[in-house]
């Protein structure tokens, strides 16, 4: 039958797409540690998403506080993204950070482990200038949460961009 053919057709990726099935070891993974909020907040139990102590963990943190400790306290690299943590999925936020150069070597030997760097980044969310009692008035310090989902969805009418 004309229609039934033995021979098999390549489709061939085009030249500027990447191809999938040439080598699957070109895959460059993203090597980041996600950290949301609940992974540090006292206010939450394991089942929850902490993890760290509770005697060590922080109370009410957020995503830019954490981002202003990284990168202004800690020197590491991260990225805010908007993402939601699924045990807590009306907590916007998560931060991405970079632990590791790609050889494998700890970017700050004081933070070898993700488990380091959350007991840390706890540590110091406590005395972030936002927190801080008697903070000039006239300088922007803690925001909202309506601030920090605007941060990610500022067209009126998507969702999370709530009006006043």
């Amino acid at each position: 039958a004309p229609w039934r053919s033995t021979s098999m057709v390549e489709i061939k990726a085009a030249d500027d797409a990447p191809s999938v099935s040439d080598d699957p070891s070109s895959y460059k993974h993203d090597r980041r540690v996600v950290i949301y909020p609940s992974y540090i907040n006292s206010k939450c139990s394991v089942a929850e998403g902490r993890r760290i102590p509770k005697d060590c963990a922080c109370d009410a943190p957020n995503v830019l506080e954490i981002r202003d400790v990284l990168e202004k306290s800690m020197k590491l690299p991260c990225d805010v993204e908007d993402k939601s943590y699924p045990r807590d999925f009306w907590q916007r936020g998560r931060v991405r950070v970079t632990l590791k150069k790609d050889d494998g070597s700890p970017l700050a030997k004081e933070f070898p482990t993700r488990r380091a760097v959350m007991m840390e980044i706890a540590r110091l969310v406590p005395k972030h200038p936002g927190r801080q009692p008697g903070a000039p008035k006239d300088k922007k310090t803690m925001p909202t949460p309506h601030e920090i989902l605007t941060q990610f969805t500022s067209q009126p009418g998507q969702a999370g961009a709530g009006g006043s």
